[in-house]
Parts: C-alpha cells; structure tokens; sequence
C-alpha cells in the first residue's frame, strides 16, 4: 500500500477522516496537560490500540518486516508507530536521567547514622539503595519540604526548628537522640535533614554524638565535617553546643571561628535561595519548572564559580574551628 492509496483511504468516506483528527487532537492535548477526564483517556487508548493493531495488520498483509525509515513508501504507517513507540523510550530515560541529576547523597556518619538536605531526603531510590529505614525531619514548611515525606517507604519523626540564632534547638536533643537510638538498636538506618543540610541537621549530629557516643565537640566537628564539608551550625547553635560540651566534660575543646555564610541569589527572579549550592539548585528546579535541565546547570555553574572567584579574594577566612587550649572553668 503506498502513502497515496493511505492517505486516500482516510480521507475518502465518511466519518472516520473527521474522527482521526479529532482523536489525534486530543492525543497532542493529552501531552500538554496533565490531568485527562476518564471519556478522553479511555478515548485515547483505543486510539493506541487502534493505530498497534493497523500497523500489525498491514505487515502481516503485505510480508514486509517492521523496520525504521527504511526507505520504503510501504513501511509509513509501520515506521510511524516504531517511530512512537521509540520516542516514548527516549523521554522515559530522558526523565530517569532528570529525576538522577536531582539527586543527592547523603553523607554517612556512622553506620547506621546519615546526615542531608531536602533534596537528599526527597531521592527515594537513593535512600533505599543505602538501606535508609528513618527519616528525622527538621524542616519548618520551607519549599520542598513536602516532595520530601514518603510515609510508605520510610517511617518520620518531624521537628519544626527555625534556623534563626535565638532558637532552642537543645528543647530536641533528648526526644531525637532517642528516636535514633531507636533505630540504632532495631537494627535500621536513619537520616537526619533539614533543607540544606547545614545547620539544623549539623547541631543535631553534634549533639548526638557528644550526648551518645560521649565525643567531645572536637572530636564530634571533627567526624562530622570529614564526610560532610557544608556543615555549619548558625552561631547561635554553635554557643548551646559550647555549652553541652562544658557541661559534659567540665571545660570546651574547642572555639569557634564562623564567618556568616552568603546568601545565594536566584538569577532569574532575584529571591534569595539559601545558603547552600543545592539549595539553589532546588530552587530553581520548584519556582522555575520550565527551565530546561542545561539552563539549571548553567546557573549552578555561574554560582560555582562566584564562590571560587570569592576565595581568591579572601583565603583567610576559614570557618573551620580550630582547636583550643585547655580551657577552665
């Protein structure tokens, strides 16, 4: 059947022109919106049907195998539908490769202790690839915060906390320590996030491991920053967990040298983001949806290089703490 004798079998007749077109319609619809009513989706899938089983129907009548463009005027109809059927393969991996590259991996403190941001809380497969059991939540509604919460893969204990200075975190420190002792002992893994990562989730850590695993602040900063570089408690958090560390081991092992973080930017609609790189990033992905993947890249590369032109600037600034003599009462 040549491409004339098709075309002309559809557009002799009566009905069935005006009908294809109005099916092919609402399948160009369906792919712009994404909520169909039940009549059009039902409608659609006869469509489907319909065109897989002319396409079977036409090789079988004229022997010829199902290839792809392979410069037959016979192949059209079967080429058309092999066509479909491939480039819904390609979106479907071009979605698995936009829901990886926003991603994030937590860092893993201990073994059954890990440490992250929103955007690590939200990367289901990669919580479940490290076996994560737990999630400890210590957002206060920020953007993101509720494409983080799967209560069918993970079980939650949510804590609202401000990053503001004057909080009391330490009102926490009791009821979260236990929750990871928790699960600690039954054998699971749990992750402790707040939205970036830095603050909230950092004092938290710290304090587990001074009140648990009788670290000193020293030797908590110390674990914690090797595998999780961004962490860095608000000054406020800092001074109660100067504080703990007096109280539990009678003199402070360390001062703290913070230099306040820079507020990142949006580029585009110029609010500000967060602190953190990926902050911004997941910002960019919520408030700015129609930017394509490469655009969001782009601007991440412009941040990444504002902070290395900015250390140039200043490398004596480091917001490491460094150890202290033996401090008195």
């Amino acid at each position: 059947m040549s491409r004339e004798g098709w075309h002309g079998k559809f557009h002799r007749g009566s009905g069935e022109a005006v009908r294809s077109l109005r099916l092919t319609a609402k399948l160009r619809d369906f792919h712009k919106s994404a909520k169909v009513d039940a009549e059009s989706n039902k409608e659609l899938e006869q469509w489907n049907e319909m065109l897989r089983n002319d396409a079977i129907k036409l090789c079988q009548e004229n022997n010829f195998n199902s290839g792809f463009f392979e410069g037959s005027d016979n192949n059209c109809v079967v080429d058309a539908y092999e066509l479909k059927v491939r480039l819904e393969h390609i979106l479907e991996r071009i979605a698995l490769i936009s829901d990886a590259a926003s991603t994030e991996r937590p860092s893993s403190i201990t073994g059954n202790l890990f440490i992250g941001g929103a955007l690590a809380a939200r990367s289901a497969y990669t919580l479940q690839h490290l076996g994560i059991t737990h999630i400890l939540c210590l957002c206060s509604n920020e953007i993101g915060q509720s494409d983080s919460q799967y209560p069918d893969l993970f079980e939650y204990k949510n804590f609202s906390i401000s990053d503001d200075e004057d909080t009391n975190i330490s009102s926490i420190f009791t009821e979260a320590s236990n929750f990871i002792d928790h699960v600690e002992h039954m054998g699971g893994r749990v992750l402790v996030h707040c939205f970036e990562g830095r603050s909230r989730s950092a004092t938290l850590v710290l304090a587990y491991l001074m009140l648990r695993k009788n670290f000193t602040l020293l030797e908590a900063w110390n674990t914690l920053k090797r595998v999780h570089r961004r962490a860095q408690p608000n000054d406020g958090f800092a001074r109660i967990l100067l504080d703990l560390d007096k109280k539990l081991h009678g003199k402070v092992s360390m001062e703290w040298q913070q230099r306040r973080p820079m507020m990142k930017v949006c580029p585009i609609c110029g609010k500000n983001a967060g602190l953190s790189s990926s902050s911004l990033k997941l910002h960019l992905q919520k408030s700015h949806k129609k930017l394509s993947s490469g655009s969001v890249d782009s601007a991440m590369t412009m941040e990444i290089q504002k902070a290395l032109d900015a250390l140039k600037i200043s490398r004596g600034g480091s917001v490491s703490p460094t150890q202290r003599q033996s401090m008195d009462d």
